[in-house]
């Protein structure tokens, strides 16, 4: 069972510390004997309140150790774990509750607690709370002895977690993920971190959502295998405050956080002097040179002191690898961080996946693809160039939708709904999406994701999104950057589309843009947690002024 080799690490070292909490400016920590103590306790009291094993109970709480003994408790006790995520709003949080038919609900207190508990649907279930007040986990359940029978920890195809999808084009499906699926992708990754003999005990910064199939396996269960330690950063504003502080070994995050680096970063760049910018260019340079003359060696030494190492103590000091994941990452970031010494090791997944289903290897990484497919797990193109895929970390389907999981799981294969390459040593390239190619006028197939990539790294902006789906000719909504100050945004709009021009065949040049009144988030639910802009919903909200863009004579749909 999943949760088996952490009840292994109990025995072997009760006292050592596994999660840990930041109250104020204290670290607070927790020996993985409290954490298995607390999830006990907490099983004894959903035995006292007549749950029942396969019953779900819905999570919506930060990034905190209760969300992991949460977690941990539900796999010893059987019951089946509903994440939500902490920007849900109140009607997608009572689509969860209906959707699951949860029996019960876990939050914090606060704002969480408060919401919950407008909820008509919350007024027969159970609902627990941790309490920010209490100084031990989980300090005012009252359960009483639970043991987990020994021949549950075994049942590997027993149902774990219903996930939601991103819901980026409509509402979220729920995604049944059993014990086997997601210890079929840790024990991937644990295969491909001992064959580059990185599986010593490390630390874990844990900021992206767990609601998040990516997070929760990536940022608890594997750490979790590994012996690791989890420090949880419950906002995200606190993040570069924290790294030096807690000096990770590894991160897990979503491409949204590397854009928002590398334009940081250069921003600061471009401020110094002629000299600044020249070293740092020459690192960028001879960090992603193979071979290295002798004079330039000694300049890469010249380098590794005043940029490299400046750079990687800003993330700590011990950092081995980034990890992205979520969305496609533009090969020039991956090169960029390659070149200041910090290596990114681009993976691809889908929630349906448990979610990874590729990762780069470290020592063989290629920027512009995302690797090679985990240990046991196949994959393969279909004659519409469809990434299809096989293997243990396969979902059970989505919960009571039988029509839409024979849409997507189809003679055994996974159905992604990516378009993708796969060169001859194995490396996947995803291309595009089969939902979001654009079809233009001419029957033309475009993937926008490359050019969005690579006009997402232009420091004047900070969101795009192109369009042209049945028009002669692709268009762009833009957000720019706030940074950047400007009487004329459209001037500035069209100096950005002119540069992406040049040199671009027609096809896939951009002639018009739209400015885009806000930035898509969260808030005005443009956004999905992973940072992930919802793409359907924007292009409604500005499908009268793409119109307009094309004139009575371009044909829409």
């Amino acid at each position: 069972m999943l949760i088996s080799p952490f009840l292994q690490s109990v025995t072997e070292a009760p006292d050592a510390a596994c999660l840990y909490r930041l109250d104020g400016d204290t670290w607070t920590g927790f020996s993985r004997q409290a954490v298995l103590d607390a999830a006990l306790k907490l099983c004894g009291q959903w035995k006292n309140d007549g749950l029942n094993p396969g019953d779900r109970i819905l999570l919506l709480m930060e990034n905190r150790p209760e969300w992991a003994v949460t977690a941990i408790a539900s796999g010893l006790y059987g019951l089946v774990l509903v994440p939500a995520y902490t920007t849900h709003r109140p009607h997608e949080i009572e689509y969860l509750l209906e959707r699951s038919e949860a029996s019960a609900v876990m939050t914090s207190d606060g704002e969480l607690f408060a919401r919950i508990q407008t909820l008509s649907t919350i007024a027969s279930l159970p609902l627990y709370c941790a309490s920010n007040d209490e100084p031990s986990l989980f300090g005012q359940i009252v359960g009483g002895p639970f043991q987990p029978r020994s021949e549950d920890l075994f049942e590997h195809d027993r149902l774990y977690a219903l996930i939601a999808t991103s819901g980026t084009n409509g509402l979220p499906k729920l995604v049944e993920l059993t014990h086997q699926n997601l210890m079929s992708n840790v024990t991937g990754i644990l295969t491909i971190l001992r064959d580059a003999h990185i599986d010593q005990p490390h630390r874990f910064l844990s900021f992206l959502p767990l609601a998040h199939a990516y997070e929760h396996m990536a940022g608890l269960y594997l750490p979790l295998h590994l012996r690791g330690e989890i420090f949880y950063c419950e906002r995200l504003d606190k993040l570069a405050n924290l790294m030096p502080e807690v000096k990770p070994t590894l991160m897990t995050a979503v491409p949204r956080l590397y854009e928002l680096l590398y334009g940081r970063i250069t921003a600061q760049v471009a401020k110094g002097g002629a000299f600044k910018q020249w070293l740092f260019e020459t690192t960028l340079r001879l960090g992603n040179t193979p071979q290295l003359k002798p004079l330039d060696r000694m300049l890469n030494t010249i380098c590794e002191r005043l940029v490299r190492e400046k750079v990687r103590q800003r993330f700590g000091g011990r950092l081995q690898y980034f990890v992205s994941g979520g969305a496609a990452l533009n090969p020039e970031i991956s090169r960029f961080f390659s070149g200041l010494g910090i290596g990114i090791l681009q993976g691809y997944g889908q929630t349906e996946a448990s979610p990874v289903i590729s990762v780069n290897r470290p020592g063989s990484a290629r920027a512009e693809t995302v690797g090679p497919a985990l240990p046991d797990v196949q994959v393969k193109l279909s004659e519409e160039g469809e990434l299809l895929v096989r293997g243990p970390n396969v979902m059970r389907g989505y919960w009571r939708d039988q029509e839409a999981t024979s849409q997507v799981l189809r003679d055994g294969w996974l159905h992604t709904g990516d378009l993708a390459d796969i060169d001859p040593d194995g490396h996947i390239r995803i291309v595009g999406r089969l939902k979001d190619l654009i079809v233009n006028s001419g029957g033309d197939n475009i993937a926008p994701a490359p050019i969005e990539q690579e006009i997402t790294l232009y420091p004047e902006v900070d969101q795009i999104v192109v369009v042209g789906d049945a028009k002669p000719w692709l268009s762009a909504l833009i957000c720019l950057n706030s940074e950047f100050e400007t009487q004329d945004p459209q001037a500035l709009v069209y100096e950005i589309l002119k540069r992406y021009n040049r040199q671009k065949p027609s096809l896939v040049q951009l002639r018009k843009a739209i400015v885009m009144n806000e930035p898509c988030s969260i808030d005005n639910g443009l956004l999905t947690p992973t940072q992930k802009i919802k793409r359907p919903k924007l292009i409604a909200l500005y499908r009268e002024a793409i119109d307009a863009l094309y004139g009575p004579m371009a044909s829409s749909k």
